[in-house]
């Protein structure tokens, strides 16, 4: 059995990758936490770097299925929601980004006054006008990094939102290739549930005509209708699911049932190898989940310093300037001119703990974050241990059942002789029948759960591993039986 990501990652070495690809994204903060480096540049390391999932399906080998990928590159609708949620996110960093540098405002007025001849100052005409042009400058000096580190939190926003969208991505394309292999050997399975009702079709038909010519009972031909109909009534049922991962084939590629046409499918199914070493753990940083999980963390500890820095004194450079006169036709002379400009500053001076509470929220928010990271490496691990040991299993199933197929087949074929020579009744018949149907149909399911196996490993290593290896993907290619 090959090496697994558990022989190459002992418990002791999980706690170590958490720990090396947090420093790895952040710099130290607080002890027990992590932020972004200082102006909110991201710094990628050996195992920090999320690669694009790439086209992983590729390695399965199916002409069929990179025809529907291409398919839903083009039309997928929650392909199009994920990418909108991603822009959403980066307009959100230009946001931040632009307290960088100074706000200019500008302000055009016209406006009719007329003022109250019962206060302080009574001016010699109650109606006038007044015209304005002007500019407003506001630029707050970032003393305490309160800016920089918005702008690095929104930064690593947006880095979790593109692990979010390569992870939606790629649970999608991933959901096609499982609908796509279910189908395909569902296919599979409606042939030999057909195979197998045409066989007993002829054989109702050979009874009929033993029972006309008195060599055989009414009950055998009765029996044979009940196992014809059995085997009608599972063909149905399949027909049926057919029908749903059908359906939900065609909405996956952003079209509707009835204008939907299934590719012609490859004769043979390409089953991906998995390398003979195992996987290296860094495979695992790689992940969308992830890495936006990583990054999320990073965000969380920097708005603690950005939560820190709201109740500290901010320093402001705040001024006006522009023209403003009674009419309009003076508006623009040289003695229409104002302005004024100077720093401000605000200093909170009481608040009744309201800081230290903010403070202490924003910890436990980062804290539930770091939480979470350790969790989704800890999914990962898990993920890809389970894909793995499944598949494994899987292959030695497979062999075993391929025996148990061609022993019942033949079972099944030296009843039907045993019972036209007349040594048996036909209720062995319909036993070896029954049996040989079974084995079949078990060869088939589990040959589709090996392939939804290969599908879970490339999910759970973020893309699938041809990306990451020296080597390239293997593939072994089986015949549709």
């Amino acid at each position: 059995m090959p090496a697994t990501l558990m022989n190459l990652l002992p418990a002791k070495g999980i706690m170590l990758l958490l720990v090396a690809l947090l420093v790895t994204g952040c710099s130290s903060y607080e002890p027990d936490l992590c932020s972004v480096s200082p102006g909110g540049s991201y710094r990628h390391g050996s195992g920090g770097d999320m690669l694009p999932p790439g086209n992983w399906w590729k390695e399965f080998d199916d002409t069929a299925l990179n025809e529907l990928m291409c398919r839903f590159d083009e039309s997928n609708p929650s392909l199009d929601a994920a990418l909108a949620r991603r822009e959403q996110v980066r307009a959100s960093l230009g946001i931040e980004a632009a307290g960088f540098y100074p706000t200019v405002v500008g302000d055009l007025s016209a406006k009719r006054h007329r003022d109250s001849q019962n206060g302080l100052f009574v001016p010699e005409s109650p109606l006038y006008s007044q015209f304005e042009a002007a500019l407003n400058l506001q630029y707050e000096i970032d003393l305490w990094g309160r800016v920089r580190k918005s702008v690095a939190a929104a930064r690593s926003d947006y880095l979790a939102s593109e692990g979010d969208f390569a992870a939606a991505i790629l649970s999608l394309k991933a959901s096609l290739a499982r609908n796509y292999y279910q189908f395909r050997y569902i296919e599979e399975e409606i042939d030999v549930v057909r195979e197998t009702v045409d066989l007993r079709q002829q054989n109702r038909d050979l009874i009929k005509v033993r029972v006309d010519a008195g060599d055989t009972t009414d009950l055998d031909l009765a029996r044979a209708d009940a196992e014809l109909e059995t085997a009608r009534a599972q063909q149905l049922e399949l027909e049926r699911s057919r029908e749903e991962f059908y359906h939900a084939i065609a909405a996956l590629v952003g079209t509707t049932p009835a204008e939907f046409t299934m590719p012609k499918r490859d004769p043979r199914i390409s089953v991906p190898e998995f390398p003979p070493g195992g996987f290296p753990c860094e495979l695992l940083s790689r992940r969308p989940d992830v890495y936006a999980a990583r990054e999320r963390v990073c965000a969380a500890t920097a708005r603690i310093g950005v939560t820190a820095a709201e109740f500290l004194p901010r320093f402001t450079i705040a001024g006006t300037g522009g023209v403003s006169s009674l009419k309009l036709s003076t508006l623009l002379d040289p003695d229409s001119l104002f302005g004024n400009i100077g720093p401000e500053i605000r200093i909170p001076v009481f608040q009744a703990g309201r800081s230290k509470s903010e403070i202490a929220r924003a910890e436990e928010v980062a804290k539930e974050s770091l939480a979470l990271y350790r969790e989704a490496v800890l999914n990962a691990v898990r993920d890809t241990e389970t894909s793995v040991s499944d598949a494994s299993w899987l292959d030695r199933q497979i062999v075993a059942l391929r025996r148990s197929d061609a022993a019942s087949a033949k079972a099944g074929r030296l009843s039907r002789a045993r019972y036209e020579d007349g040594l048996v009744s036909y209720l062995e018949v319909i036993d070896a029948d029954r049996v040989a149907l079974n084995a079949r149909r078990e060869l088939i399911r589990t040959r589709t759960a090996r392939q939804l196996a290969a599908i879970r490993a490339v999910q759970a290593l973020g893309g699938g591993w041809a990306v990451c290896l020296d080597s390239e993907p293997q593939v072994v290619a089986t015949p549709v039986e």
